[in-house]
């Protein structure tokens, strides 16, 4: 089996499944009527981007080294 030539940390897949859930959310949400929408969705997604791209600098960061 032939391994990728990425390798993600835990934390950057962590926000990875986080911006997953909080799209979800906001889907499931503008479509149907079994939640609610709400402004949190958006925040949370924010922040998950935001975390991400933090954590991809300190990935390449720390491969330099």
């Amino acid at each position: 089996m032939k391994k990728s030539k990425f390798s993600y940390s835990n934390r950057t897949k962590i926000l990875v499944v986080g911006m997953v859930v909080f799209v979800t959310l906001q889907v499931t949400s503008l479509f149907t009527d079994i939640i609610e929408e709400n402004r949190i969705y958006q925040l949370g997604f924010s922040i998950c981007i935001l975390g991400w791209v933090i954590s991809m600098y300190l990935d390449g960061k720390a491969k330099k080294d």
